[in-house]
């Protein structure tokens, strides 16, 4: 396949191989498809045990919520995977958007998760949240890209704005929102305006040095690296000139390798929070692992 070179020191074969010893099968064909450009019926195949007749995904698909029901963590990870696959026009974008049109606030708000996955093992930072969550960005992004209408989508679109318009600056929003904020922002201005400049003229003041945003509340020294603020699942329809203006291109490069750096000894790459049970401390690491993968070769 036709990609750029990795950094050097980067092991591709570790982490190949760590993957296919820790990671799920979702993340071993995942591997193949960009390793050595098997074909996408493997990663449909492998996502579509996650996937509910309620077009909704579950089943642990975000390993941080293991309930088999339908969660707005799980389905929007699984349209990230999609739109990342080139398959942003995949009927399960759709029915993933209908299905949390049908669940969401009356205010087109999206919740972090639902009383009713709290039954199921779940990360102890996993709990409802008042007033709709961050992934409701991610929807609004969704559905504004792939051109899917309707009341919900204007409502979690107003949502969206209302939102930011009440912030005295983005960087007054946690870390996390601000991830999922620039990718509406992004999604919200085309055509024909670029986001708005004083957005991400506040997004800049409040990146360190390194270009990362540290996340509140969370472990020790957790944070958003500017790799993971830039290379987004839906980059291809951002406003090409985005990244550059919001972190620039020194900070890219030291942030890239960095991020070749932190290549354990085992091949994989960890994640900077605790792991709440083994299992899911495995599939994050191998998660991560893919990710990282598919960051440093874009």
């Amino acid at each position: 396949m036709n990609h750029r070179p990795l950094p050097p020191g980067v092991r591709v074969a570790d982490a190949e191989e760590f993957v296919y010893t820790h990671g799920r099968l979702l993340e071993r064909r995942r591997v193949d498809l960009m390793l050595h450009g098997g074909g996408t019926e493997g990663v449909l195949a492998a996502l579509e045990a996650y996937r509910n007749p309620d077009g909704g995904f579950g089943h642990g698909l975000e390993p941080d919520v293991r309930s088999p029901k339908s969660e707005a963590l799980s389905t929007l990870t699984a349209l990230d995977l999609l739109a990342g696959w080139d398959l942003a026009e995949h009927p399960w974008v759709r029915s993933g958007l209908e299905w949390v049109a049908s669940t969401s606030g009356l205010d087109g708000s999206v919740p972090f998760v639902t009383e009713a996955s709290l039954e199921w093992p779940h990360a102890p930072w996993v709990h409802p949240v008042p007033g709709g969550s961050h992934l409701t960005y991610g929807f609004a992004a969704a559905a504004l890209l792939t051109g899917f209408s309707g009341g919900w989508a204007e409502a979690a679109s107003d949502w969206c704005r209302l939102r930011l318009a009440r912030a005295s600056t983005v960087g007054d929003l946690p870390a996390y929102e601000i991830k999922y904020a620039l990718r509406f922002l992004a999604a919200d201005s085309l055509p024909p305006e670029p986001a708005d400049s004083s957005v991400l003229a506040s997004l800049r003041e409040r990146l360190s040095a390194e270009g990362s945003l540290p996340v509140e509340g969370g472990a020790e020294d957790e944070r958003i690296h500017a790799v993971d603020l830039v290379h987004d699942p839906w980059t291809v329809p951002f406003p090409s000139d985005l990244p550059g203006r919001l972190v620039p291109a020194a900070v890219m490069s030291r942030d890239r390798r960095w991020l070749a750096s932190a290549q354990d000894p085992d091949g994989g790459w960890s994640v900077d929070w605790p792991a709440w049970s083994p299992a899911p401390g495995l599939e994050w690491r191998a998660i991560r692992t893919v990710d990282a993968l598919e960051i440093l070769i874009r």
